[in-house]
């Protein structure tokens, strides 16, 4: 928890101080915020009428019973403040608009064009935020900002994406500057990963606070959470985990890297591969993400409706996703798995119930307190990370905001 100070000078840090804090715990009095911060009590006066004036928080009624002067609990104004989250996979466009309080007002999921030149996704992209702004009705003056979540590797200081892998024709793209002057709002770019486990940190309140989280999407990664802070690597371009070789007997796949490596072994394009060489589905052309995914799609639907050759090709893959996993738990030594993305409500039924023993049975010191879990924040966790992290980044407590220059 941040603390605060008196100095005047240090009074849009303060605020920053007070406001994270309601957000993060409502219903807090003035007295809890003085006792959290360490802020005088008329420092927290002036700062939370401010933040009233400002229609960031407001006063809620005594609770029942309340003997003698009762506290006013603060909360904050779920209208105060907005932001807009998307996320690029190569086949799903997810857009979402947060609240303040970090609840999801409105989502829309697309279908990613499949284009040979960025500023069409682009163009979408602005014309799909206006309109979800404009159907709940927000003031454009109250939305902070508008977060991307993309595949790496991205310059996410410069908001440059550098050359993804499942984005062809995407290098170098200038993307946050692009979307700033197609939108007219400030823009935040991220890692697809990592805002995904910012969308799980912030949901998971009361449980394991160290965890690793893998996306699977129309690509696989992994970001890691340490003592609530999302781990970010030296460039930003943590997750990386594709090459993990997770079965070196594997069948070889053109285009996937390494021999028997994690993305070999769980994403879109190398299941659909595996089935129509069974002859379960036609083979769709691999270069259009949108066939690749639908194919991926049917291929579930077939496993769910019995299919064994269906059911032992995800089978497998849940196996080889264990032993990747296996490895990550062992380097990081973290109590917890989360496992979401695009493609995890598909592959659920699955993977859910034989991930935890075959995690376990991969763990070099045995542990009673490993858990495996689904995502709960569902399909669109990588979407919302990106509009909590503009959040975070417009209203949370920086220290750096304290630096001259």
């Amino acid at each position: 928890m941040h603390r605060g100070s008196n100095q005047l000078q240090l009074a849009d840090f303060n605020q920053a101080v007070i406001l994270d804090v309601v957000r993060r715990s409502p219903g807090v009095s003035r007295a809890d915020l003085q006792r959290t911060s360490g802020l005088s009590s008329q420092t927290i006066s002036n700062i939370t009428r401010r933040l009233i004036d400002d229609r960031l928080i407001l006063e809620s009624a005594p609770g029942a019973g309340a003997r003698g002067r009762p506290s006013i609990p603060l909360a904050v104004n779920r209208d105060g403040a907005f932001s807009v989250g998307v996320h690029i996979d190569p086949a799903r466009l997810t857009i979402v608009l947060l609240d303040l309080a970090g609840e999801v007002r409105l989502q829309q999921q697309l279908r990613t064009p499949q284009a040979t030149h960025p500023p069409e996704v682009t163009a979408l992209i602005a014309d799909r935020v206006a309109a979800l702004m404009s159907e709940a009705g927000v003031d454009r003056d109250r939305v902070l900002g508008l977060g991307i979540a993309a595949p790496g590797p991205l310059d996410v200081r410069a908001g440059v994406v550098l050359d993804p892998p499942q984005l062809p024709n995407w290098r170098g793209v200038q993307l946050r500057s692009d979307l700033h002057e197609a939108t007219g709002l400030p823009v935040l770019l991220d890692k697809d990963v990592t805002a995904a486990a910012t969308a799980e940190l912030r949901s998971s309140e009361g449980a394991a606070t160290d965890f690793v989280f893998l996306y699977l999407g129309s690509g696989v990664g992994a970001s890691v959470v340490v003592e609530n802070q999302v781990l970010r690597g030296t460039t930003n371009n943590i997750g990386e985990i594709g090459d993990i070789i997770v079965d070196p007997d594997a069948e070889q796949l053109v285009g996937f890297g390494r021999r028997g490596g994690f993305a070999a072994a769980c994403v879109p394009e190398a299941l659909v591969i595996q089935a129509a060489g069974l002859g379960l589905l036609p083979l769709p052309n691999l270069d259009d993400y949108l066939a690749i995914d639908d194919a991926c799609t049917a291929l579930c639907d077939l496993a769910s409706a019995g299919n064994g050759g269906a059911a032992r090709i995800l089978r497998r893959a849940a196996e080889r996703v264990a032993v990747g996993l296996g490895v990550l738990v062992n380097l990081l030594d973290v109590p917890r798995v989360v496992v979401g993305g695009p493609l995890w409500n598909r592959l659920r039924d699955t993977f859910l119930p034989v991930l935890p023993a075959l995690v376990a049975a991969e763990l070099v010191v045995a542990r009673e307190n490993v858990t495996v879990a689904g995502s709960t924040v569902g399909e669109q966790v990588a979407a919302q990370g990106a509009a909590e992290l503009v959040l975070d980044h417009f209203l949370a407590p920086r220290p750096s905001a304290l630096m001259m220059g």
